[in-house]
């Protein structure tokens, strides 16, 4: 098998995992345990088959965890949901517990930290200071500038958070007219906070 024809073996199992954020990785996991291979002398076509996908599966549900798990028969197994707790046993030498919590780590759908994209302006008091006090402002503007009537269905889709349907039942009109009248409030407390 020619390398062009095992990158084009790798690329058709690659797509079989449908992740197009993992593809590249997929494939050059595939390539390198196909080049292996042939180093120890292993060039049948479907070893080489066999031995990519292998590959790309430990990758997938492997080494791709939040921690780091052994790249072992047994893991494959517990990845693959083809082996029981209890049968575990008798092959390994990890109690029920570290099975369990092995599993749980496999399962497991959360990020590691690292990869994680986080942005928490919620953890940041300063923030959250500022948010409700902009929200607050907003209000006491809107109570300042709105007459009661604009008042009451600005706070009840705004504050109280019934919908436009609800409202619209409620006061017997349609629900256009209860988008357009809340329009018209928006813009008289934009204008009044000079946005």
């Amino acid at each position: 098998m020619t390398t062009e024809e095992m990158m084009k073996m790798c690329r058709s199992l690659a797509h079989k995992y449908n992740s197009p954020s993992h593809f590249d990785d997929l494939v050059s996991e595939g390539m390198l345990e196909c080049l292996e291979q042939v180093d120890q002398g292993n060039t049948h076509g479907a070893n080489l088959r066999r031995m990519a996908n292998r590959a790309m599966h430990d990758y997938m549900n492997l080494k791709n965890l939040p921690v780091t798990v052994p790249v072992t028969t047994a893991t494959r197994s517990l990845a693959r949901d083809t082996l029981a707790l209890n049968a575990f046993e008798d092959n390994s030498t990890m109690s029920q517990e570290g099975v369990a919590k092995l599993q749980r780590a496999i399962k497991s759908t959360s990020t590691p930290l690292e990869s994680a994209e986080i942005v928490d302006e919620e953890s940041d008091p300063a923030v959250v200071y500022e948010k409700k006090q902009t929200v607050l402002d907003t209000v006491r503007i809107a109570r300042d500038t709105l007459n009661d009537k604009d008042w009451s269905l600005f706070s009840r889709h705004y504050l109280e958070k019934e919908t436009t349907d609800d409202i619209a039942i409620s006061e017997r009109v349609t629900r256009q007219a209860v988008e357009k009248k809340l329009k018209r409030c928006v813009n008289k407390v934009t204008e009044a906070m000079n946005i």
